[in-house]
């Protein structure tokens, strides 16, 4: 199982020259090379972007993992340090997809590079490609099968991390309106502090407790994965290690007319 932990821009700076600390950059390509922080590796958030969760969808995800992964030079004992514009769910879907991948140790830059007062550099570090190997972690993982199993057996607990709109039905970002039966909502805005800064994780598991116990599993979900994914990093962060995401979201369970909607 992955460790979580946030990295505060001081902590960054007195640490980014040590052998196997990693900076991976998930900002548009152009943000980054207009300057980003120094060593840092550029990784696009939507090669992780899922919309369907079948067997054929899933072994596409490990494909994309462990090409992009080898092209970076990562590998499974570094210490990724991923860094957004600021903490915005792009960052964290790539926590997410490290996780998933087998990484062990991921820290999220808290405020992003936003919040980095330290120099940037244009120029893209030298690395040399290995040969990642994924080794898929299923409780990071949930498929829509999987979903609608829990929808039955209460085997998990179904968390919508949408808005207050689309969980009443009112508006829906693919296909149908509504949300997956059970569903219980969260709302995203507990994630973060006013600053912007990720939320105490003893305020958050305090929020969580309405949506599930500490070591039940909890599978969120949202419209494409990305809110879906910081909810995941943010109850990582405060305890609930037994939290997995569903990727492919309601643009997967929206379309899919034999997925049951409810809306009442």
């Amino acid at each position: 199982m992955a460790l979580f932990e946030l990295a505060q821009p001081q902590w960054l700076a007195a640490h980014i020259n040590e052998p196997g600390v990693v900076v991976i950059d998930t900002r548009p390509a152009a943000e980054y090379w207009a300057g980003h922080i120094p060593g840092a590796r550029h990784l696009d958030p939507a090669l992780f972007a899922l919309t369907q969760t079948d067997a054929a969808a899933l072994a596409r995800l490990h494909a994309v993992l462990a090409w992009s992964l080898s092209a970076i030079g990562l590998s499974a004992a570094d210490q990724v340090v991923v860094a957004g514009a600021g903490n915005e769910v792009n960052a964290a879907r790539v926590a997410w997809a490290l996780a998933y991948a087998g990484q062990e140790h991921i820290r999220l830059l808290d405020g992003g590079v936003a919040a980095w007062a330290g120099t940037r550099e244009q120029a893209a570090p030298a690395v040399r490609a290995s040969a990642y190997v994924v080794r898929p972690q299923a409780a990071y993982l949930a498929t829509a099968q999987e979903v609608l199993e829990a929808t039955r057996s209460g085997a998990a607990r179904i968390v919508d991390a949408r808005s207050q709109e689309e969980y009443a039905g009112q508006r829906s970002n693919a296909g149908r309106k509504g949300r997956v039966p059970g569903a219980r909502f969260w709302d995203t805005a507990q994630e973060l502090a006013a600053d912007g800064r990720y939320a105490p994780a003893a305020q958050v598991a305090r929020a969580a407790q309405a949506i599930a116990g500490a070591d039940e599993r909890a599978i969120v979900y949202c419209g494409g994965g990305g809110r879906a994914a910081r909810t995941f990093v943010a109850l990582q962060l405060a305890g609930h290690t037994a939290t997995a995401v569903y990727p492919a979201s309601w643009n997967e369970w929206g379309t899919a007319e034999h997925y049951p909607v409810e809306t009442a």
